[in-house]
Formats: C-alpha cells, structure tokens, sequence
C-alpha cells in the first residue's frame, strides 16, 4: 500500500491577504483498493506548507520536508502528522489480519476514536497556549503510560515508550517541582522555560540537592525534548546546556569474580548481620546464595539488571541467550559461557525473583564473604565538583558492576570490540570505549599482543 500523503484543502487564496488564513490539511490513504480523505483536525497558513515546484515537487509522505520548521508548533504538527498516518496504516493493517472488512467508513470511525476530540494546533500566539510546563509534562507522562503516545521518529517509529523512558520523565517532573517548591514557584509559564530558568534549576541541582552531573543532564534532556515539541517557537534550546561526564565506576576482573562464585554460601543456617531501614538485621545464607548466582548471571552475559534478573528458558536457545532489552528495545544475543551453564541449570524457571535495590545492598555482602575487601578510590561529580571517595571494594559493588565487568574483561581478553557490542547492544564504538575500564596500559599490552601476532 502507499504511503499516506498530506495536502491543504484545495482553496488558492486570490490575494496576499488571505495567505494568513489557515487552511486544513487534510490526509489522503490508498489502502486495498480505496482512497481515504481525512481531515486532520490541523490548520496552517499556506507559506508553511512547502509544496515544491512542479519540476521538483515536495513528497506529501514526508511532512518533515512538508511542514516548515519556521511555522509556529512544526514540532508538534509534524508529530501529529506521523501519528495519523501511522494510525491509519496499523488500523488498515490489523483489520485486513483479522479478516474485518477495511472500508473508508471503517477506517474514519477507527481514527476518529483515537484523533477527533484532540485539540486542534491553531496556536499563534503565546496567550493561546492552555498549557503551563508541568500540565504539559503531566499529559505527556500519561499518554506514554497509556499507551496513546508512541515514538514519532527513528528505528523505534510507533513503538510505546519503554518503562524506563517513563521513569526518567517523572524523575524529572519531580526535580522541577522540588525546585518550584524551594523557590515557592507557583505555576510554570512556557515561556518561563528559558536560560534565567536553566541557571537557577542548575544551582538547585548542584548546590542544594548535590546532584551528579549525569542526574542533570538526565534532566535537561527531557526538558529540552518536552519544550522543543510544545513551544518550539519560544524555547531557546542551546541555552539548556546538556553537560558531558564520563562516570567513574569499578568492575571487577576474573579474578575477583571467581572469588564470588566459588563462596561457599551452602550452609542456610548462617547468617551475616546488615541493616535495614537504619536497624540491625540479618540476612541468610540461602538468599546470599541466590543474590550471588544472580550476579554471575550479570557478570557472564553483559546484560542490565532490568534484563537478566527476569531470564527465563525462553531467552536460552541452545549455546546461545537472547534477549530484547528492556532499557532500549534491541535485541541482544549472546553465546553461553561454560561458567555460567551450572547457575543457569540450577534455575530451569529462570534467576530468583529480587528488586534492584535489594539486589545492590546485599551483593556488597557477599563480596565482603568474597575477601574483596581492598579499598579502592573512586570520583564522582556530585555538586558539580569532583570528589574522591575512598571505600573497601565490596561497598563500591552493584549491579551495573556486572555488565561494565563483562565488557572490560573481554575487551582485556583481546575479544573485537564489535563483537563485545554485539552482546551488549552499544551503538557506536565511541560510546563502548567510554563505557569500559580498561586503562592506557591495557589499551597498549593489547595492542602489543596484535603486532606480535602480526609479526610486527
């Protein structure tokens, strides 16, 4: 089936001043046999419509090249754009799959359902706006959660918003309304997201919460994405400044690891004294023993916490694991190492069920049990400043310590870097290289080891 096409109703203004009256745009579908109008619910001045000439015509699929980047909410009519057609071909496509009869009625119901009562893009100016920054980044969480929101561009086109996506945005959320609340703001204008906004939330940040630099960053992101949609026309985006940083953490080398896995964790009747919620307690054996073998599983696969504490027998396909990843919606496959086939057999349903933060207090302890007990010092950037923390190994451990370990064991083992990104799903090498602890000096022994190979 073609692609669905936009095109202004077809009404030629006489003079020049009717080009500031909006025209509708109205979607036209081929779809088995039948050709659909529909009207968008958008309006738009024709000098924002970019029809091309007639020897070089614009492609009425392609609203990025159709809509103008200077016409006020492009951002936003572009988006809407992508999610009508995108509506239409998956409501053609589905009913056709399930044997509905696909007419030109049918179709129209079915947009309407999802499309007729949004609120039409007529903003022309800033009294128009309904919405303050958080009302809008409250519907925007919500229609992500329900579903109705879907990614607009790139290889993720017309998926849902992943869990983690949403964490993030309300992460954020709740950062602006902790600043809101400390400078007893009230209301939030769109117009009030500028650079005075970006400096004061930035001190907020760094001086009273002693946030890492990555948290900001994180924040601004979302941000800059939320405001270049809603307000494009107002929001200055190279004032919010996304700060770089490149995190300092610890992975643990073979050595160490075997330390973990060979732990003798067998006797459920020993315990090892913790705390919770500021108390003293215990924790046993038995469940030290299965937090271990869920570690083995993060140090012998790469993959996040998120995916390898919920592996099941469907993931494993024979020597291999496959797994599409939470975090990011790739898929991932990775060869079986012989290390892990006894952790693996030893839970035929899948890995103990344990939350994350459970997961990060009490593997600490079993590296305690392990001996790895060296201090180490680390840096980190909270405040903006960079501090050096001293502390025994097993306190610095979590669970990200397991995925950077299994890279930067197998980037020292002289394994290609394509090949370790194949099992970790980094997309460039640039990133991969920054992701891996692996110093100068194990960057030159591996580069020795090749020119011998080579005979260089």
């Amino acid at each position: 089936m073609a692609l669905p096409k936009f095109y202004l109703e077809p009404r030629k203004p006489k003079d020049a001043k009717v080009q500031s009256l909006k025209l509708a745009i109205n979607m036209y579908y081929s779809f088995y046999g039948q050709r659909l109008q529909y009207y968008t619910g958008i309006r738009i001045e024709p000098k924002y419509y970019k029809s091309g000439t007639e020897a070089k015509p614009t492609d009425k699929s392609d609203v990025n090249k159709l809509i103008s980047d200077s016409a006020p909410y492009a951002s936003v009519i572009k988006t809407n754009l992508k999610q009508i057609a995108l509506d239409a071909q998956n409501i053609a496509n589905t009913a056709k799959a399930n044997n509905i009869p696909v007419t030109k009625q049918y179709l129209t119901t079915e947009l309407d359902k999802i499309h007729k009562h949004k609120p039409q893009i007529e903003h022309t100016k800033e009294e128009d706006i309904k919405h303050d920054f958080i009302s809008y980044y409250e519907q925007v969480i919500k229609e992500k959660k329900e579903g109705t929101r879907e990614i607009s561009s790139g290889k993720n086109l017309g998926k849902k918003f992943t869990l983690n996506s949403i964490k993030n945005y309300t992460s954020t959320l709740k950062a602006v309304k902790r600043y809101m609340d400390y400078k007893k703001i009230k209301t939030l204008p769109l117009q009030a997201v500028n650079k005075s906004f970006y400096n004061d939330f930035k001190k907020f940040c760094f001086n009273k919460e002693k946030k890492e630099v990555s948290t900001f960053a994180g924040y601004i992101k979302d941000i800059k994405s939320t405001m270049g949609e809603i307000a494009p026309d107002i929001f200055k985006a190279k004032d919010f400044v996304k700060p770089g940083y490149e995190a300092d953490t610890i992975y643990l080398t073979d050595e160490q690891i075997d330390k973990i896995a060979n732990l003798n964790l067998s006797d459920g009747s020993k315990s090892i004294a913790t705390k919770k919620d500021g108390a003293d307690a215990t924790v046993s054996y038995s469940t030290l023993d299965k937090v271990r073998d869920l570690a083995l599983i993060g140090f012998y696969t790469g993959l996040r916490f998120s995916d390898f504490s919920k592996l099941d027998i469907q993931n494993i396909d024979g020597d291999y694991i496959k797994v599409k990843q939470k975090k990011t919606g790739g898929r991932v496959t990775i060869p079986i190492m012989n290390k892990l086939r006894p952790t693996l057999l030893k839970y035929p349903e899948g890995p103990p069920a344990l939350s994350n933060q459970k997961f990060n207090n009490w593997i600490k302890l079993v590296a305690k049990l392990a001996g790895l007990t060296e201090e180490k010092t680390i840096m980190n950037t909270k405040g903006n400043i960079e501090n050096k923390i001293t502390q025994p190994l097993f306190m610095l451990i979590s669970s990200h310590c397991c995925r950077r370990s299994y890279a930067t064991n197998m980037f020292n083992k002289g394994v290609p870097t394509m090949l370790i990104m194949n099992s970790t799903g980094h997309k460039t090498e640039v990133a991969f290289l920054k992701y891996i602890r692996a110093t100068n000096e194990d960057k030159a022994m591996l580069m020795a080891a090749a020119m011998k190979k080579l005979g260089l």
